[in-house]
């Protein structure tokens, strides 16, 4: 079990920060990060280093639209808007040259490169099993572990045969880790995951998984209780996660505006809030009594909110949210009886907060359906 950070633009300060948690792995970004920077940052690491997992996901998701600095990498070709993508003689090119990198900076483990495809077809994820096989029999001559990265969108998982579907095409691999990654294009990327449709396939998905592999799930928030409840070994987040999810633009460091929005990571509600929703809470009484000795952060930054001195609290909101992911999966891992019940409490924390109080938050989106949502989702996985 374990809780990897996921890095994204300007990460790599996080890892001196004790308060964020027990984060002894974590996965690079070569959109934001290229390899001499990558390998001096390492290097800067020290000791450290010798106790943190390195994983390189080459993040060839979707670099036609969102490059950023991928030319600096080896292995990104030049052709690659041209290229036949369906050529795995292509591939196994780009596979050799991926674990070379890897090599060179001494990590740990390589994640086999994958597409952001047209379409999420059962040929699609052959593919991508033929390529991350290609990555695994190359990695091995390096000492280097392969997981199998599977992009599957929520969307396609509307039809609950795909997850035994997609299932048995996966664990046809040689690789004994998969680097899973939901994605769902239809809600913006700041709201909780709630398609009715597609999350039950999910958690049954990752169930099947489970069974036969190491269960990795990238790019994951609050959603972390479903695939920990599902059983998912390990799972992977940063500090832009307590902001947006997996998508192809995830990896730009503003919102749209152009300007970056501390959020409050509150853990029973599952949800992210703004400065003014936990201001509207502490006259409402509602943190009075909780325990906060496991998560520093979470007092810091009510102590701002509430002497209103408009101190700034990005990084604080970052470390809240890592802290409460790490403690989270934690205490999840193994544990699904442990998990649906908080996923029941967080149902009793909203019926308190939209029924009893009659409180409204900024965002609409910010109501609770969405724990309705995966409630409903893990009891209908059963019956897959």
């Amino acid at each position: 079990m374990a809780s990897y950070l996921q890095f994204g633009h300007d990460s790599w300060n996080l890892l001196e920060e004790a308060d964020i948690g027990a984060y002894t792995r974590l996965i690079l970004s070569p959109v934001n990060d290229g390899p001499t920077d990558v390998q001096t940052r390492l290097a800067r690491l020290g000791t450290l280093r010798d106790r943190l997992e390195v994983i390189l996901d080459p993040q060839m998701y979707n670099p036609a639209v969102e490059k950023g600095k991928m030319d600096q990498w080896s292995y990104f070709p030049a052709d690659f808007a041209t290229a036949d993508h369906a050529d795995i003689g292509w591939w196994t090119t780009r596979t050799r040259a991926i674990v070379d990198e890897g090599a060179r900076l001494g990590v740990d483990a390589v994640c086999s490169p994958a597409l952001f495809p047209r379409a999420f077809t059962d040929d699609y994820y052959s593919l991508m099993v033929e390529v991350a096989d290609a990555t695994k029999q190359y990695a091995d001559q390096h000492e280097i572990q392969t997981m199998l990265t599977a992009v599957v969108s929520l969307r396609d998982l509307a039809n609950p045969t795909r997850a035994m579907a997609i299932a048995s095409i996966l664990s046809r691999s040689s690789c004994e880790r998969v680097y899973l990654t939901f994605v769902n294009e239809d809600v913006p990327p700041r709201e909780p995951l709630k398609d009715g449709a597609g999350i039950p396939t999910a958690v049954h998905l990752v169930r099947l998984l489970s069974a036969e592999m190491r269960v990795h799930v990238a790019f994951v928030s609050h959603d972390l209780i479903l695939w920990k409840l599902a059983g998912a070994t390990d799972i992977s987040t940063g500090k832009f996660m307590n902001l947006r999810r997996f998508s192809p633009g995830r990896w730009q460091d503003e919102e749209a505006g152009g300007r970056q929005v501390a959020y409050w990571n509150e853990g029973p509600l599952l949800a992210r809030l703004r400065e003014a929703d936990v201001a509207l809470l502490l006259r409402h009484g509602w943190f009075e009594g909780r325990d906060m000795s496991g998560n520093p952060s979470e007092a810091r930054i009510l102590e701002i909110i509430r002497g209103g001195t408009r101190t700034a609290w990005l990084k604080l909101s970052w470390m809240q949210y890592l802290r409460w992911a790490s403690n989270m999966e934690a205490l999840w891992h193994g544990n699904p009886t442990l998990a649906e019940a908080s996923l029941d409490t967080a149902d009793r924390n909203w019926s308190e907060i939209v029924d009893r109080r009659k409180l409204l938050f900024q965002d609409r989106f910010n109501n609770g359906d969405h724990v309705r949502a995966w409630m409903n989702a893990v009891r209908e996985s059963r019956i897959r």
